[in-house]
């Protein structure tokens, strides 16, 4: 049996002899599709189409993936069927995230069908040029990989298969983007004590009290503030209303401001534009100037937020949120009002780690930094600085020189005492003559004793 990636290999670099007939009523849709041009498409007298540019050119650039394109194409597509949208609103969570909504495809007028299987023959175009380019980097196709965001079994067309797929592995891929996120935020939290920790255990007891002293009112005057509002509630958007917006409070109307905050005109909310909408509760909190606000900790606060306000209004979890979510939401907070309003719990309430992580931290950035077993030990380092030179080196051992061990005859005699020894005389040997040989007896092999070998 041949396999799927070999198929999808030479469908992609060879191409085929005549074009399918989905791709035949792809273009001819195409013709009649009045969606904005492209940058760099061209008129039919050649001439570039000049396209507006945007400072809100998309989604945040961490959530960037090969296929976002083609993601953003397709979920706009779904988004102008209104049975589509009325069956995503009745599914949970869970089952949107398991691409669920991908059975509810089948009955999808044609013309949107037609929608859907262009951008899927655009997606495989832009995947047959990647793998042109890698097997001429590599010189070979030994590292080409399947993509796993579309069906590769049925190339001709968008089933319910493709949107599956697309919906599993967006979730995948922004849900081990938000965890390495989150990852190195504690990473750079633990590395931030660690230091701080060492540094005081080099301190005298008196500068070690100060400085705790310091901490505190540093971090007391951090978080003595205005209290948050909670991201996305009717409370927080109506304060951007009046503050930012300056409108009246009385006259807030959901529309408008959905309107209002959609900067590039596409009907959407992307990340640039919900995080703007966090700004003035962050500006309760952190200030550029101060030097008790850490810029990256309000970094971390505001995506925080974002990931807070996407899983209440973005019921499909693509990542942006239309005008008919916040709409719903907004219907939705106005039905089941607060009895009290939420307060959001922000990074100065609570730890982003545990003390267990952070010992296992501490010792292996000492270790890095080399500073020894005890960099966070005040008792030791203050004995090592009274006594630097028995801390730097440790005590030695005394060696004497090995003696030779002396043969032992049990049978010998005491030696005798000698008085005035001189040292011997070296006898002067006579020059040698050439004298007959001597015939010697041979020595015989006497029994050696056991115990030392003699």
């Amino acid at each position: 049996m041949i396999k799927p990636l070999f198929i999808l290999g030479v469908f992609l670099i060879n191409g085929i002899v005549c074009p399918p007939p989905m791709r035949q009523q792809a273009e001819q849709a195409q013709a009649h599709d009045n969606s904005t041009p492209q940058p760099g498409a061209q008129t039919q007298e050649g001439a570039p189409v000049e396209i507006e540019k945007n400072e809100y050119d998309g989604r945040h650039p961490s959530y960037q993936f090969a296929y976002t394109k083609y993601l953003e194409e397709v979920v706009k597509i779904l988004e102008t069927d209104p049975k589509f949208n009325e069956r995503l609103k009745n599914m949970n969570e869970e089952d949107i995230k398991a691409g669920k909504i991908a059975d509810h495809i089948d009955d999808l007028p044609q013309e949107v069908f037609d929608k859907l299987h262009r951008a899927k023959f655009e997606e495989i175009e832009r995947l047959r040029k990647q793998i042109e380019e890698q097997i001429k980097a590599d010189g070979g196709a030994h590292n080409v990989q399947m993509p796993d965001h579309l069906d590769v079994q049925e190339l001709e067309k968008f089933h319910k298969e493709d949107l599956r797929k697309l919906i599993q592995k967006t979730v995948a891929d922004m849900n081990k983007m938000d965890d390495q996120r989150k990852e190195d935020f504690k990473q750079y939290e633990m590395k931030k004590q660690a230091e701080e920790d060492h540094k005081l255990a080099q301190m005298s007891p008196e500068e070690r009290e100060k400085a705790k002293r310091e901490h505190e009112e540093a971090e007391k005057r951090h978080n003595d503030h205005e209290k948050l509002k909670h991201p996305g509630s009717k409370d927080q958007l109506q304060e951007v209303w009046e503050e930012t917006d300056h409108l009246e409070k009385d006259q807030y109307d959901p529309k408008t401001f959905f309107a209002l905050h959609d900067l590039n005109g596409d009907g959407f909310w992307n990340d640039f534009e919900l995080e703007s909408l966090f700004q003035l509760e962050l500006e309760k909190m952190y200030n550029e100037t101060n030097p008790d606000d850490d810029m990256k900790e309000r970094a971390e606060e505001m995506y925080r937020m974002r990931e807070h306000v996407m899983k209440q209004i973005d019921v499909n979890q693509d990542r942006m949120i239309s005008m008919q979510e916040f709409l719903n939401d907004a219907d939705s907070q106005n039905a089941n009002p607060p009895k009290q309003e939420e307060a959001w719990e922000d990074l100065g309430q609570k730890k982003v780690y545990t003390d267990e992580e952070l010992q296992k931290f501490e010792k292996e950035y000492a270790a890095q930094q080399g500073w020894g077993e005890h960099a966070y030990d005040s008792q030791q380092v203050a004995s090592e600085q009274l006594h630097p030179q028995a801390a730097q080196q440790p005590p030695q051992q005394q060696v004497h020189p090995a003696q030779p061990i002396q043969p032992v005859n049990a049978h010998a005699p005491p030696p005798l005492p000698v008085h005035n020894a001189q040292p011997p005389v070296q006898q002067q040997q006579p020059p040698q003559q050439n004298l007959p040989p001597v015939h010697h007896e041979p020595i015989q092999d006497h029994t050696k004793d056991p115990t030392y070998g003699i």
